[in-house]
């Protein structure tokens, strides 16, 4: 009787366990399905995200403005190292000009605030400015035989200029002709005019009329004055 009270328990425990394993099983089983698709899902929703093409260009233009912002920072610190602003002449630049005589043999320096139109200029564009200046002189300078006009030494702090002059190398100062029947008097430049005169041509003898009509280079005031009241006596 007891031996068989025995097997029943046996039995009974060995049923249980069976049946406690085999419902672990099952939900074990049940639990791994759905992680699985779970997973699967989140796979498929990560896929489609990616060939959005509104989505990966959204996400090429955040990179692309990163790498072009990083970029540019790199390019501002590179120049600002490697490129220094070019000087120019300020209105604080000590302007320092040589005055040499040729003919006389003097060197005279004076010092004063440089000529507004050369402030602002770097040393090219000074030089471009030197070249311009000689080739269109104006009339003063002209006059007293400008030779050269140079740049010695440039820098933001200061600046150093030469001009060469040597009056016995004008070869004229006025020059007077006849036009539209009465006697004028030209500058130098052969463009301005110095005086218009009431004389008129018709009244001179023939020998002026010749004379004035290839025109007559005077070279200096005086003898000009001189000329004028022959015409007129």
């Amino acid at each position: 009787m007891k031996l068989k009270k025995a097997y029943i328990f046996l039995l009974s425990f060995f049923g249980l366990s069976v049946l406690f394993t085999g419902s672990y099983y099952l939900s074990y089983q049940r639990a791994l399905r759905e992680f699985n698709k779970k997973a699967t899902q989140r796979s498929d929703e990560f896929a489609a995200l990616h060939d959005n093409p509104e989505v990966r260009s959204g996400i090429n233009e955040y990179d692309s403005e990163i790498i072009e912002e990083v970029e540019n920072n790199e390019d501002e610190e590179s120049l600002s190292v490697a490129v220094q602003p070019e000087p120019i002449i300020q209105p604080s630049t000590k302007y320092i000009l040589e005055i040499y005589d040729r003919h006389e043999g003097t060197l005279n320096q004076m010092e004063q605030n440089p000529p507004g139109d050369i402030v602002g200029l770097s040393r090219d564009e000074v030089e471009k400015y030197l070249d311009e200046y000689m080739r269109d002189l104006p009339l003063s300078e002209y006059n007293k035989g400008l030779l050269s006009y140079e740049l010695l030494s440039f820098s933001d702090k200061q600046v150093k200029f030469r001009k060469s002059y040597d009056a016995e190398m004008v070869p004229y100062r006025f020059y007077v002709v006849v036009k539209n029947g009465y006697v004028v008097v030209y500058n130098s430049d052969l463009k301005s005019v110095f005086d218009y005169t009431h004389i008129e041509a018709k009244n001179l003898p023939e020998e002026d009329r010749i004379a004035l009509s290839q025109g007559i280079y005077i070279d200096n005031i005086d003898d000009l004055y001189s000329l004028l009241e022959s015409y007129t006596s």
